[in-house]
């Protein structure tokens, strides 16, 4: 029971972080893409090409990720849960900066 009560909290946190990754994807074009009429307001000077966004994206959802299951394991005092997420918080943080990288590259 103690098994299948672990995995239905991390597919729960990996849900969460999934969903959070494809709103910010679905958004985030909409809020970087030129105006097309004649006085919309743009939120974005220079709108980030997509890929680059996309791998934002995925960071942020992957620390997202990482941070609910850190509190499942907090609340429900999963050691391994709480490890787990501390991993993927790691994780992001290590795509962030390759985001960075390829930034100042002009790769992004």
């Amino acid at each position: 029971m103690n098994h299948q009560l672990r995995f239905l909290r991390q597919l729960a946190a990996s849900c969460l972080g999934l969903a959070f990754g494809l709103l910010v994807l679905i958004a985030t074009p909409a809020l970087s893409a030129p105006a097309q009429a004649a006085g919309a307001f743009s939120l974005s000077a220079s709108p980030l090409p997509l890929a680059a966004t996309a791998g934002r994206a995925k960071a942020n959802a992957k620390d997202f990720e990482g941070k609910t299951q850190e509190s499942i394991g907090n609340v429900t005092g999963d050691k391994g849960d709480r490890l787990a997420g501390k991993a993927k918080q790691v994780e992001a943080k290590v795509r962030n900066a390759v985001e960075d990288v390829k930034d100042k590259a002009g790769m992004g």
